[in-house]
């Protein structure tokens, strides 16, 4: 899957509750808050969704992915809102060449099946692809059972050398137990694999189509740049059912428009390197919850955002570059809460910026340096709690008073490219929020912390082995090891020095990938992550997370004119959970446990 991938990166942490469907990817150290503050972008399109729920990469197959760019830090001013951590831009495939087909069959641990197919093309100036899925597992644990269906694809039509247009679209369906944390005495007594929340739910559709124009309206064979403007519709309903202490049931539907526009000029002037980016972005979404049952949510959270921005690396003298940037966004916000009638608005605004420097001293190698102000406007429901305890004194409500996240991150690094033989990469960064949002144990409602700080380092290398020996029968031989230790803490108020819980403090991976002859290909992953903090342990009061290292195998046997593979994951069986949550008002934990040795199986060839 595409966070499989991602956990391989350094500084990117990858955890879930039990279940793919709740994966989070937290890149520079962000633990339960890295929903929000990691931007997920599918062909540029935004996919973080306005609530509090992580991007859905489960809906987006690794098989249809054509490459993933991540950036490791700040992107505010060129992404906007959520662009604090890192940015992820997943570029889904294109259309080309000849028609062609694929299909695939997986199999393997837990009842688990799926089948997918591929068509692709072009005709003169129509480019086609389009991809479907089905998968369907019983899960490593009770109740953690998971049904998926996907449907996307990419027309494309040429108009002239210099108009393009292009249509994106995908519909997504899945139904997911959620099998919930076990406590020590539940491991004792149901087992990891079991689940002390049997009939807990959710299910999920999501729809959306993006038209995109691409041009460049200059005459004669100039070079002026190109224009790309998109508009896309994103409609997505959710439903969770939690029934451990009576039946809590919430309905969401959540219908955003997106308009976008931005001009990109990349060329050579007066013989210096000059790519300048400025545009517009206007997000319009509606949040409809509602609660049945023990919920009694009724309230519909608007978001507009508006936003303006302008980027430029300039190439000053000679192999020395300055990066300069500036934006501007302007959100409102609209409640009607209708089980105690409220309406209210707010209207955040905030200007961000950048500046750095970048030296190439040789070909593949630079250093850089960079400070950049980050901003992230809070998830529409960060501003309403839904706990309910008149006992007391707590009741679900909205709480307008919470303040806007405001930040400076400054980073510098270096990457030395050897010959093309090994690339080196080192990199540390400092980076000073204001206003973070965390779940406060005592009211049971989001509230701002006043300062928190992350100080980190990250180191790789990625080698090929066979740019130093000519091994016979070895096609392809690299290797490489990636490092991060992040240091994310508390500064001031009742928790300071204290970690920000669920951040490792140090993270390695490490991995080979072999090419034997014609045909075989043999793969090979571990990953070594720290302790960390239980969720909602602002205070440290208890024992850390304990580490843990998973390694993960992969044969792939090519043949004319398909593939056939095998995958053993967690091969040394370790028993881990990514997720730990603790009490909100005492010592007790939750173990959201990890599947132990489990095989897959599969193979795919054209049609």
């Amino acid at each position: 899957t595409i966070n499989e991938v991602l956990e391989s990166l350094a500084g990117v942490y990858v955890y879930d509750n039990s279940t793919a469907k709740t994966s989070i990817v937290d890149i520079r150290g962000f633990g339960d808050t890295a929903s929000r503050n990691v931007l997920v972008l599918v062909n540029d399109r935004k996919v973080n969704v306005m609530d509090i729920s992580a991007p859905d990469l489960l809906q987006i197959p690794l098989e249809s992915v054509e490459r993933i760019e991540v950036l490791r830090g700040a992107g505010s001013v060129l992404y906007g809102d959520n662009a604090v951590g890192g940015v992820v831009n997943i570029i889904t495939k294109e259309g080309e060449g000849d028609f062609a087909g694929r299909v695939g069959y997986t199999h393997g641990s837990y009842h688990a099946r799926g089948q997918d197919l591929e068509l692709s093309g072009r005709e003169d100036r129509v480019s086609y692809y389009l991809y479907s899925k089905y998968f369907d597992s019983r899960g490593y644990r009770a109740n953690s059972d998971l049904l998926t269906k996907d449907f996307n694809t990419r027309l494309g039509y040429d108009l002239s050398e210099n108009f393009q247009v292009r249509v994106d679209a995908s519909w997504h369906e899945d139904d997911a137990g959620l099998p919930g944390g076990l406590s020590e005495s539940e491991l004792a007594t149901l087992g990891r694999q079991g689940s002390a929340d049997p009939d807990d739910y959710s299910s999920t559709k999501d729809r959306f189509v993006q038209l995109s124009l691409d041009m460049a309206p200059w005459q004669g064979g100039q070079e002026w740049g190109h224009v790309v403007l998109d508009y896309s519709y994103r409609n997505r309903d959710g439903y969770d059912s939690f029934n451990s202490y009576g039946a809590f049931n919430t309905k969401r539907a959540i219908d955003t428009n997106g308009l976008a526009a931005k001009y990109i000029f990349d060329r050579t002037l007066l013989g210096r390197e000059v790519n300048f980016v400025t545009g517009v972005d206007v997000y319009d979404s509606e949040n409809d919850i509602l609660g049945s049952d023990g919920n009694v949510d009724d309230i519909t959270i608007s978001k507009l955002e508006m936003g303006g921005y302008g980027h430029l690396e300039a190439e000053l003298v000679e192999d020395v570059f300055l990066n300069g940037g500036l934006r501007y966004t302007r959100a409102r916000y609209d409640f009607t809460q209708r089980n105690v009638i409220v309406d209210a608005a707010k209207s955040p605004d905030e200007w961000v910026y950048l500046g750095g420097l970048k030296y190439e001293y040789a070909p593949g190698s630079n250093v850089f340096g960079s400070a950049q102000k980050t901003f992230r406007f809070l998830a529409t429901d960060e501003w309403y709690s839904t706990a309910n305890y008149p006992a007391w004194g707590i009741t679900p409500g909205l709480n307008l008073d919470l303040e806007q996240q405001t930040g400076m991150q400054y980073e510098v690094g270096v990457k030395h490219n050897l010959d093309n033989k090994v690339t080196l990469t080192a990199t540390t960064y400092v980076m000073d929020n204001k206003n973070e949002i965390f779940f406060d144990p005592v009211s049971f409602a989001n509230s701002n912390y006043d300062k928190t700080q992350r100080v980190g380092l990250e180191l790789g290398q990625r080698t090929d082995l066979l740019k130093f020996w000519d091994i016979q029968r070895l096609r392809a031989w690299e290797v490489f090891v990636n490092y991060a230790y992040q240091n994310a803490e508390f500064k001031g108020g009742a928790n300071h020095g204290q970690r920000i819980p669920m951040v490792p403090t140090y993270q390695v991976s490490a991995g080979t990938d072999v090419g034997l002859g014609e045909r075989w290909r043999v793969s090979c992953v571990g990953r070594y992550v720290g302790s960390r903090f239980a969720v909602n342990d602002v205070a440290n009061e208890t024992a850390a997370v304990k580490p843990y290292v998973v390694v993960d195998s992969k044969l792939v046997y090519a043949f004319a004119p398909g593939e056939l593979f095998l995958s053993v994951n967690n091969i040394f069986n370790e028993k881990y959970e990514t997720y730990v949550s603790k009490s909100t008002n005492s010592t007790h934990k939750e173990y959201f446990t990890e599947p132990e040795r489990n095989v897959i199986l599969g193979g795919s060839g054209p049609f």
